[in-house]
């Protein structure tokens, strides 16, 4: 997500005389600055429809339709093109959209979003010899959408990253498929929960694909030695889950993890599980759960915890509703008393530069990232820990 910085000389002096990269209170170079900033290239973003003619889809009705949103480097000119809408998202279906978010119209949500990306910008062409884009897939949480983390898409595609995202039709608020507008199937988790590993596994084989196909808009783009998944709450268990079905898959970063009850087995991939002191949706139970998904897992790992966050305080959320609580604005911990979440910016800032340094050390076998994964650089906001990996045996395949 775009950030406004506003400094003024004459109220904060000493910050202003700062050279860029320095830290605000010793002048030395700031560590984060390269992760938590935006990256080199413009951002690109589109909407596809993609249909798994292998399964049947029985909320829905016909073949698992999944509208499918894509954050992407593009090509210099994108610096030019007018930025993506929030309405965009909804296509037709603005009412039904609005009604979804229990808005009556989308108007302050669009005056409140913010975003990088032009949409339909064209790809940045990989130079001939140089490296191709890895691939990742975001999974949103239940009856989340899948434009409900644009801040972390557009910052992960600004550094070089291709960025899937499907609607997971029937768990969503809203699936706007082409012919109607799908809304969430209340009685429907149980049959979500093997939806969700099935539809992200869908899309790399299409992704893939079409990196291979010549004509594709993909061609020769992408690099299936790199792919990642990472998800918010139900969608951290598809990550989880997807990752034990698929060894393509070589990282994973779930957020505010909805595990508890589901069963899934820790992946054999390096994890970085992300949790909320004062989520009050997963509540101490959950990230009671969490962390010992994270103990179980054997690869190298890392789960961070934001002190003043909640379960939304991973999302746009505070575009939506700036006084939801649980991790937006004021609200209730999970001792009941009154507290001041962490100010969206900084949630923001801390996600987007944790899970870039993540993917790019695990992906790219980036030095600096590592050096930066090890740290923590917000310890007023964060609690961080770190675990080596344990001897494990070679990842299985996709089996079902």
């Amino acid at each position: 997500m775009n950030k406004i910085l506003f400094c003024s000389w004459f109220l904060f002096p000493a910050a202003a005389l700062l050279q860029p990269g320095e830290g605000p209170e010793t002048g030395a170079p700031d560590p984060a600055l390269a992760f938590k900033t935006a990256g080199p290239f413009p951002v690109g973003v589109r909407t596809l429809v993609l249909v798994d003619s292998s399964r049947d889809d029985a909320f829905a009705g016909g073949k698992r339709t999944l509208v499918t949103e894509v954050w992407y480097p593009a090509a210099g000119e994108a610096r030019s093109l007018p930025r993506a809408r929030f309405g965009e998202f909804f296509g037709k279906y603005q009412a039904e959209g609005a009604k979804a978010l229990k808005q009556k119209d989308l108007e302050e949500v669009e005056r409140r979003f913010q975003t990088l990306a032009a949409r339909q910008a064209p790809l940045r062409p990989v130079e001939k010899g140089g490296a191709k884009y890895p691939l990742l897939i975001f999974s949103h949480g239940n009856s989340g959408f899948r434009h409900q983390n644009v801040f972390q898409m557009d910052h992960l595609a600004s550094h070089g990253y291709v960025v899937a995202s499907p609607e997971h039709t029937g768990n969503s608020s809203l699936a706007p498929l082409p012919e109607k507008a799908v809304g969430y199937d209340k009685g429907g988790r149980s049959r979500s929960s093997e939806d969700r590993p099935q539809d992200v596994i869908f899309l790399i084989d299409h992704f893939l694909k079409e990196s291979g196909a010549p004509g594709s808009w993909l061609h020769q783009a992408l690099d299936a030695g790199k792919i990642g998944v990472l998800g918010h709450s139900f969608g951290g268990y598809a990550a989880c889950s997807a990752a034990v079905r698929d060894a393509r898959i070589k990282a994973i970063l779930p957020m505010t993890v909805a595990l508890a009850g589901l069963g899934v087995a820790p992946a054999k991939v390096p994890t970085l599980v992300f949790l909320a002191k004062h989520d009050l949706t997963m509540k101490e139970l959950g990230n009671v759960a969490s962390r010992g998904y994270y103990l179980g897992c054997p690869a190298e790992k890392y789960l961070l915890t934001l002190k003043r966050g909640g379960h939304f305080s991973f999302c746009e959320m505070g575009i939506i509703n700036p006084g939801h609580g649980d991790g937006i604005g004021r609200g209730k911990n999970l001792a009941g008393e009154e507290m001041e979440f962490i100010p969206v910016p900084l949630a923001k800032e801390i996600i987007n530069a944790y899970s870039l340094a993540f993917f790019d050390c695990y992906l790219r076998k980036g030095a600096a990232a590592r050096e930066f994964l090890g740290r923590n650089h917000y310890p007023e906001e964060l609690e961080h820990q770190r675990e080596p990996a344990r001897d494990i045996a070679a990842p299985r395949a996709k089996d079902f």
